[in-house]
């Protein structure tokens, strides 16, 4: 099928030509002679009829005389790639047709392009490291954004203007109670229970709650090996060494001062590290229990240019 077609659209003016001519042979047979060309019966009664007079004589070398001529005109026509009769007019009609069909093409501005330098110093947007599902997070994290997304309304922290509000004094009187003249209540300390300052006892045997000591695998190595040792926040203090400890199994992307995972957001603790170790005379030192760190060399590198000792193996201590 697809071959018919593509001979049809490379003989075009020859299918025009025959739709023409036998379009003009219809109207002459059917407008002048009363014939159908369509129609079995009118061929029946040509086959089986005697031509008599100038007309039918007329008539006869029409219809004897139609397909020779077609065949003469139709290699005329693709030989000179034009009618042989043209009809005047034609050529407006035709151009005035497809400029009715014809839409105009949509001119699309081309966005200029880029110079070499500006893509150069384009920063790629992601590392090419990154999983497609840290991609968010990454840029929220770059941007200083909080990781959960949006804040209900109940959970915002108050801005300047509320603090100013909540800052007026509120000059409406509160009630005050009534001092009373005895102290025999009676069975009216139910209608007054709301208004009554109450005490509820106080336990001093009872510990009070402190915050929880950091307890990690860097403690527990010094303990079993006998080490003294402090803690202050997630720090752990030697005699010689102050360390931090990363030991999340997931996959963690370390980058200036944000650390974050899928759903996890933290401050980067370097600053904090190093300013406590110089404090104290301490080398900073980072454990990493847990490797999974995009572009780890490159993320140890940077670390140990800023006087930070990395290690992956606590007996690296010693």
């Amino acid at each position: 099928m697809n071959k018919v077609l593509e001979f049809f659209k490379s003989k075009i003016i020859i299918v025009k030509w025959t739709i023409w001519y036998f379009f003009v042979l219809w109207l002459i047979l059917k407008y002048i002679f009363k014939f159908d060309m369509f129609s079995y019966h009118y061929w029946w009664t040509f086959f089986h009829a005697t031509l008599h007079g100038f007309a039918g004589l007329t008539f006869g070398l029409l219809m004897y005389g139609a397909i020779p001529v077609y065949i003469a005109t139709t290699v005329i026509t693709y030989r000179k790639k034009e009618f042989i009769v043209k009809i005047p007019g034609w050529d407006k009609f035709v151009d005035f047709i497809k400029k009715i069909f014809t839409t105009k093409p949509v001119e699309v501005s081309e966005p200029e392009p880029e110079s070499e330098e500006q893509e150069q110093n384009q920063e790629p947007e992601f590392p090419p490291e990154l999983p497609p599902e840290l991609r968010i997070p990454f840029m929220r994290a770059k941007k200083h954004l909080s990781l959960n997304g949006a804040v209900s309304v109940y959970n915002q922290q108050p801005t300047a203007t509320q603090k100013q509000i909540e800052s007026v004094p509120n000059n409406t009187p509160e009630p005050q109670i009534p001092i009373p003249t005895d102290f025999d209540i009676g069975d009216e300390i139910a209608d007054i229970h709301d208004s009554i300052p109450t005490f509820t006892d106080i336990n001093f045997d009872t510990p009070i709650a402190t915050e929880k000591e950091l307890e990690n695998n860097t403690t527990k190595y010094l303990n079993t090996h006998n080490i003294e040792f402090e803690t202050y926040r997630n720090f752990v203090a030697t005699e010689k060494y102050l360390i931090y400890e990363h030991s999340d199994n997931d996959f963690w992307i370390m980058d200036g001062d944000s650390w974050f995972a899928s759903g996890k957001q933290i401050d980067s603790p370097i600053q904090e590290l190093i300013d406590i170790a110089k404090q104290n005379n301490l080398t900073p030192v980072i454990y990493l229990q847990s490797t999974n760190i995009m572009d780890l060399d490159t993320t140890i590198a940077n670390f140990e240019s800023m006087g930070i000792k990395v290690i992956k193996d606590l007996s690296e201590l010693d």
